[in-house]
């Protein structure tokens, strides 16, 4: 790409700055992030600027503008945030950075440097520490953007001595292989292939990392570089790498009672890999077959979730058998993964709420295939039995929950042999909307989803006999005898009535 192409991409409060900067006598460049997305042809989500100046000249040039600054309470080492065109730009000074044991990711000591290959050095990766100035020239000193054009990830300077610095660095690993597609590559370390060869995720080298420093990271820290993960174009990558270097299996830390307790990332699923399925199903054993799924499906947290410990429980002692083709076969593993994933999120810390969600879809996950082959009483019986089984508090809920779900039973359905059937695919789909419209039309699940309010029943009925007459009500439509129409709850309300009057004059 063209220095002026560059350029001209740069939005005008960014100019704004750099310009002002250089015009102060300055050195200022844009950097990080955003440099790496435009190389790529993508949008960045924000613009970091990189500076000679001292925060106080940062500050003095910003009252001299009238440009307004946010406060960044001091966390920030030589980082000014300038808002301009209502956008936050930070803008720091070159600094350079020296770690030490005793916090496995911030640095123990920060100062101010010279110069702008010093300020890239300390960066991360390489296609992470290159520069663009105003006028579109890049300054690329580790190979960046000959990374970039390879599509690989890899650190700068030792991978061993990035890591110790900063272990957070080893999840943004696999989260950047998520987001960009990449293969990470390092100079040592190599242990040799990891998964099945032909896949989308074998990795003919994989690296093991100093998963040990993890200990030291923060739940929240790492569960956030984990949801980024999930939520990437390329997941699938991202969590082969993160179990091939171990990091699945490490923990990290939460504080309880005033105490530091050691938090598991995600051993539960190591088994998965290599473990083999039927192959009249399946392409890939349990771990890819998963990765797939995920890969298939719309990027939304609860349905990534809900497909990486959708079959957690396979393969384990009391599910694994083999079927009478001596094939291997995992009965009822869905009850056994929801069990799994209720005890998994709820140690990562993950609301009620969305635990409950995500429980949910993983125990529901097989009930759709069976389905294919009955009728629409069959979808009934189901959608009634969660509509009144006490889990989802509102039609709206209930229908949100099956649209969920629809798209896991596909993204599931879409890692097995099915993928080669579009027809098979398209009845899946068509099964879908089939029952999340009877969902959202014919199943209410509270009084306020039913077609009358109270309001109408009080022309008819004293205040004290509204509870009893709406579960008359909800009761009579879930069982499908009475559809969810104003007028029919009305005269179903009269008929009422009218029956008790009878009986009582008998």
């Amino acid at each position: 790409m063209l220095a002026t192409d560059l350029a001209r991409r740069l939005p005008a409060y960014t100019r704004a700055i750099l310009t002002a900067l250089n015009a102060a006598g300055f050195e200022a460049y844009l950097v990080g992030g955003a440099v790496r997305d435009l190389l790529l042809g993508l949008t960045p989500d924000d613009f970091d600027i990189t500076t000679s100046a001292r925060p106080e000249q940062v500050l003095q040039l910003c009252r001299q503008k009238g440009w307004p600054t946010v406060d960044k309470l001091g966390h920030n080492f030589g980082c000014v945030i300038i808002l301009l065109d209502s956008v936050p730009t930070e803008v720091t000074t070159f600094r350079g950075e020296r770690y030490n044991d005793a916090d496995v990711h911030r640095p123990a000591a920060t100062w101010y440097c010279d110069t702008l290959r010093e300020d890239l050095s300390r960066r991360d990766f390489t296609v992470n520490a290159m520069a663009l100035d105003i006028g579109g020239t890049l300054y690329d000193y580790f190979g960046g953007q000959q990374d970039l054009a390879a599509g690989l990830l890899r650190t700068v300077g030792e991978p061993e001595l990035r890591y110790q610095e900063d272990a957070l660095r080893m999840l943004r690993a696999c989260r950047f292989t998520a987001q960009l597609g990449f293969t990470y590559v390092q100079s040592s370390g190599n242990c040799g292939p990891c998964g099945m060869k032909g896949t989308p995720y074998y990795l003919p080298r994989s690296y093991r990392f100093p998963v040990e420093r993890c200990q030291g990271l923060s739940l929240e820290r790492v569960r956030r570089e984990i949801e980024k993960l999930l939520l990437s174009q390329y997941a699938g990558r991202g969590l082969m790498l993160m179990l091939a270097t171990g990091l699945l299996g490490a923990s990290c830390r939460a504080r309880q009672n005033k105490a530091d307790i050691d938090v598991p990332v995600l051993p539960e699923a190591l088994h998965l890999l290599g473990l083999r399925q039927n192959p009249r199903f399946h392409l890939y054993d349990t771990w890819e077959h998963t990765l797939l799924a995920i890969d298939n499906s719309p990027r939304q947290l609860p349905i990534r979730w809900a497909l990486l410990l959708h079959d957690l429980g396979k393969g384990l002692p009391q599910i694994r058998t083999t079927n009478k083709e001596g094939q291997p076969s995992d009965p009822g593993h869905e009850a056994q993964s929801a069990v799994m994933a209720q005890e998994i999120l709820t140690r990562l810390r993950y609301p009620a709420a969305f635990v409950r969600l995500v429980v949910w879809l993983v125990a529901q996950h097989m009930r759709f295939a069976p389905m294919l082959l009955t009728g629409e009483k069959t979808l009934l019986r189901w959608v009634r039995s969660e509509a009144t089984g006490g889990a989802f508090k509102s039609s709206a809920q209930l229908t949100e929950a099956y649209t969920l779900l629809t798209e896991v039973f596909l993204a599931d359905m879409g890692a097995t042999h099915a993928r080669e059937n579009p027809q098979l695919m398209a009845e899946g789909r068509a099964l879908g909307e089939q029952i999340i419209e009877l969902a959202r039309t014919r199943m209410p699940v509270a009084p306020g989803d039913l077609a009358v309010g109270g309001r109408d029943l009080l022309a008819l009925l004293p205040q004290e006999q509204l509870k009893n007459a709406f579960s008359y009500l909800l009761e009579r439509v879930q069982s499908g005898n009475l559809p969810n129409d104003r007028d029919a709850l009305l005269a179903a309300v009269r008929k009422n009535i009218k029956r008790r009057q009878n009986a009582a004059t008998i």
